[in-house]
């Protein structure tokens, strides 16, 4: 297939590898990807259960801020990890910061751009590598929820 518009869910740690998976078995040639990086909720609400304890008080401004930058810093990373993959296999790229919860996200993001194909990353560090509990939060929301095709990839 050629010209497809295909969004993938980066999720800031394996970012080549989905790219490079995707490449084996679709050609990238003349493809678009839109390569969807989500700030999710999951780091900051597990900082809140640690800082809304009682007696404990709210992160000062500074560290605030400095958790911010990080979360942007490895937001970019991640992309441009992807992009330079996408690059080698001559597709089009397109960076999407967005956030909330990344299956909602992409599956939003995908309706609204009638992508072609949804790509995202099946199993984690905490999931088997298959069967009914193989597949994080983000992956089993968009499997269940997308409109488009969704292809699931195994790490090898």
């Amino acid at each position: 297939m050629r010209d497809m518009k295909v969004a993938v869910l980066i999720d800031g740690i394996h970012g080549a590898e989905i790219v490079n998976g995707l490449a084996r078995l679709v050609e990238l040639r003349d493809s678009e990807l839109l390569l969807a990086y989500v700030e999710g909720p999951l780091a900051r609400a597990g900082l809140d259960l640690v800082t809304h304890r009682p007696g404990s008080r709210p992160l000062p401004p500074h560290r605030e801020r400095e958790l911010r930058e990080a979360e942007e810093s490895a937001g970019g990373a991640a992309i441009e990890e992807a992009e330079a993959a996408a690059r080698r296999h001559g597709a089009r790229t397109e960076a999407v910061r967005l956030s909330g919860e990344p299956g909602r996200e992409l599956c939003a993001l995908a309706e609204q751009r009638r992508s072609d194909l949804v790509v995202v990353r099946a199993g984690g560090p905490d999931t088997p590598a298959i069967g009914p509990a193989s597949l994080g939060p983000a992956a089993r929301f968009i499997a269940d929820h997308c409109r488009a095709p969704v292809l699931l990839l195994r790490a090898r």
